[in-house]
């Protein structure tokens, strides 16, 4: 029998999911050197994306305090795993919560231990440097341990320079605005930025990174017009993201007039950005649609994806963010940040039913990864 080549075992491992690579490191010296090597985490990590497989759902307890986390394969909803979180939590203590994820790293935040970068899948954790105290003792801080609007946050990956980011704006005590810092992976340093020229009035979730870029929504400072703004990381510049058609030719509430909307939550949905608006202010009835933006920074590709109308749906309509599509792409799941059960959306039907995972907490906020054995520092 003639030997195995050796030249084929980089190939093959590349395609195992990381708990079982975490294992086979014990083999040999040969094959824990082969899988902590960057070109051979760049080539697992490649074939998990290229082949939609390692893709779990993470599940963030959003009702009670727990020092765990859960994640299920996204694809069956099976394999229930817990873990230990970065942060603990204690009854007289804030929460943390998940901020972005990206290649298998996880944000976490927690607002007063601070920031943590996590890799679920190697139990891995490198906890961020403190804001210089200039900053900090200015923040115009709001009482509570949820999303407030005088903190925003988002996490994304420069992929120019390949670092990982983190921006911090905190709202000045002392100034109409919100300062901005940046923390970076490579350096292990946070920097100032120019400050955010655009208010947050209105804060429901955390930045959506796409595109080199992340993206909040927000309002112009002089004129308060409701804005979708990204901030791009390695220009450092603020930007707007053309808007869409400011109503749908199919109004499927019934009213003649119904335009006046506002922007909540926007994310990423199928590689694409996305937003809700919400019509809280409709005649006929409450509603919130989705739009996915189908071709990025092009006006016209923004298509409308789905309604959701106060009384037909099962949760928050107006907290709601779009987390991702089956794999069929027939449904989307949707959750309201952690007060409520997140819901599949057919988008066949139009029926709805509520994701319940045996063993896990039921009112979390979820988010998707790839398991992956990116480094943390």
């Amino acid at each position: 029998m003639s030997p195995f080549p050796t030249d084929m075992i980089p190939n093959i491992l590349c395609r195992l999911p990381v708990k079982t690579l975490l294992r086979f490191k014990c083999v040999s010296k040969p094959w824990g050197s082969l899988i902590d090597d960057s070109h051979f985490v760049k080539s697992h990590l490649h074939q998990s994306l290229k082949t939609n497989n390692n893709v779990k759902l993470f599940l963030d307890n959003g009702a009670e305090i727990d020092d765990n986390a859960y994640a299920v394969d996204f694809d069956s909803l099976n394999n229930l795993v817990q873990f230990p979180r970065p942060f603990t939590a204690e009854i007289t203590k804030y929460r943390s919560r998940i901020i972005g994820s990206y290649n298998g790293l996880l944000a976490v935040y927690h607002r007063e231990e601070g920031i943590a970068l996590w890799i679920p899948s190697t139990r891995k954790c490198h906890y961020l440097p403190a804001l210089d105290e200039d900053i900090s003792m200015d923040h115009d801080t709001i009482p509570g341990y949820n999303y407030d609007n005088s903190t925003i946050l988002g996490f994304g990956y420069d992929n120019i320079t390949e670092d990982y980011k983190v921006v911090k704006m905190l709202r000045s005590k002392t100034q109409n605005c919100f300062k901005v810092t940046i923390y970076s992976q490579k350096s292990n340093t946070w920097r100032r930025i120019k400050d955010c020229p655009y208010d947050i009035p209105i804060n429901y979730n955390d930045g959506a990174y796409i595109n080199n870029a992340i993206h909040w929504v927000g309002d112009e400072i002089l004129s308060g017009r409701n804005v979708i703004f990204g901030l791009h990381l390695n220009t450092e510049e603020y930007f707007e993201v053309p808007e869409g058609k400011r109503s749908s030719e199919d109004k499927k509430c019934g009213a003649y007039y119904c335009e006046g909307f506002s922007y909540m939550n926007v994310g990423v949905l199928g590689g694409c950005l996305c937003v809700s608006r919400d019509f809280s202010s409709c005649p006929i009835e409450d509603h919130v649609n989705i739009w996915v933006m189908k071709e990025y920074g092009v006006k016209e590709s923004w298509t409308e994806l789905l309604y959701l109308s106060r009384n037909q749906w099962v949760t928050n309509i107006f907290h709601t963010r779009a987390v991702g599509y089956a794999r069929d792409g027939n449904k989307v799941l949707l959750d309201d940040g952690g007060g409520q059960q997140p819901a599949w959306f057919n988008l066949e039907d139009e029926r709805s039913h509520l994701l319940c995972i045996p063993g896990a907490p039921q009112l979390v906020s979820t988010i998707i990864y790839v398991e992956s054995l990116v480094s943390v520092s």
